[in-house]
């Protein structure tokens, strides 16, 4: 799985698709943060919450609070990172070469999985760390004490990666299920729209569950608590087993 791993990344130096969703991600983040840009597909009803973090004067803490909102924005950006793992060797069908070679299926999707969530980490790092820079040039305050910033875009930039790449979990499943990357990348995209739509039809209670963008969203604004965190930690954890388990099994069964 190690080996995996290494050749993921070393493949990904080379890939201009990578560097281009970063400098996409700089000039999309920098852009909107001296702007003061407030953007991005909220859900639950939380535009209030955001249009009053947007609304105040800013600060560097007020912009990293901000980007929160942006997410599902860079969605758009960032789902090139499932293309380039994933929808490469599935596309070219050349995953079966690295079948042959004697990883399990389990080990294979569970090592394109961390490389998707260390992709993401990465470029989720560099969005906050951009806001941060930015609102720094522009000579905002800070908006807070250095702990305060510290703890907010930290746990800012966690949350999302998790939350997000949960998603591609989802992604994984229907790419290995359908043999085909369009479909699993519209759902990925559209994902937030589609916990959008459920909220509109019904006031279910579980939906909440895996609103991940609203989850993510809400703690990096402050509207929600870490302390209610857990429940919602626990259904992702179970949803990525699933996925990755099931997205393994299938593949079991695939002729190489």
């Amino acid at each position: 799985m190690i080996n995996q791993i290494r050749a993921d990344f070393y493949r990904q130096i080379h890939t201009t698709g990578m560097y281009i969703m970063l400098v996409l991600t700089i000039i999309y983040t920098a852009t909107t943060t001296l702007g003061q840009s407030v953007g991005g597909v909220t859900v639950r009803g939380d535009s209030g919450q955001f249009a009053q973090v947007g609304g105040k004067s800013w600060s560097v803490l007020t912009g990293i609070k901000v980007a929160n909102m942006g997410e599902t924005m860079l969605l758009y950006v960032f789902i090139g990172v499932f293309v380039i793992v994933f929808g490469y060797e599935f596309s070219q069908k050349v995953y079966k070469n690295t079948l042959i070679s004697g990883i399990s299926r389990l080990a294979f999707v569970l090592a394109k999985y961390l490389v998707m969530l260390l992709d993401l980490l990465q470029l989720f790092a560099v969005n906050f760390l951009t806001v941060l820079m930015a609102g720094l040039v522009a000579g905002r305050p800070l908006g807070g004490s250095l702990g305060t910033l510290f703890g907010t875009f930290s746990l800012s930039f966690v949350a999302a990666t998790f939350f997000v790449s949960v998603i591609f979990s989802i992604g994984v499943f229907l790419l290995v299920l359908t043999g085909s990357i369009m479909i699993p990348a519209i759902v990925v995209v559209v994902f937030p729209l589609i916990v959008s739509v459920l909220h509109v039809l019904g006031e279910w209670d579980w939906i909440k569950y895996i609103d991940f963008f609203g989850v993510a969203q809400n703690i990096g604004v402050g509207g929600m608590k870490v302390s209610a965190l857990p429940p919602y930690i626990a259904v992702s954890l179970v949803l990525l087993v699933v996925m990755i388990g099931s997205s393994a099994l299938m593949l079991r069964n695939k002729e190489l």
